[in-house]
């Protein structure tokens, strides 16, 4: 029994159907996943960011009774485990917030000093010239 794949046999049948045309991949429909856009004001979006940043470690369970009571069973044997990851996520979520938070404020000031400075140095332009 051979069991071998003949790659170059394979290949040039799938060269063959594609009659030399690669698939044009524009043509495939694609949605963005929400929040991957860049904001145009990012005041907003870290506000936004700051008011996604809690997981819950638990959520409402819906459904059969007997369901619910066994997913409760599962959620009380798996607490040790999830909540800590959940502090844990929502204490680097806080800290990531505050960091953009912090790093927003710089570029304000930074903004403001550059303005600042392109306006100096226009009128010490002015003053050079006499324009």
């Amino acid at each position: 029994m051979n069991n071998s794949i003949n790659t170059e046999k394979i290949m040039s049948r799938i060269r063959r159907e594609l009659n030399g045309k690669i698939p044009d991949f524009e043509d495939i429909p694609y949605k963005k996943p929400s929040g991957t856009e860049i904001p145009a004001n990012p005041d907003k979006a870290i506000r936004n960011a700051g008011a996604y940043s809690y997981v819950h470690p638990y959520r409402l369970f819906t459904g059969n009774k007997f369901k619910i009571l066994i997913k409760k069973s599962i959620r009380k044997v798996l607490d040790f485990y999830i909540v800590p990851l959940t502090e844990e996520q929502n204490n680097f979520n806080a800290s990531t917030v505050s960091a953009l938070t912090s790093m927003r404020n710089t570029q304000k000031k930074l903004i403001e000093r550059i303005e600042k400075l392109e306006q100096e140095n226009k009128r010490l332009i002015q003053d050079l010239y006499g324009e």
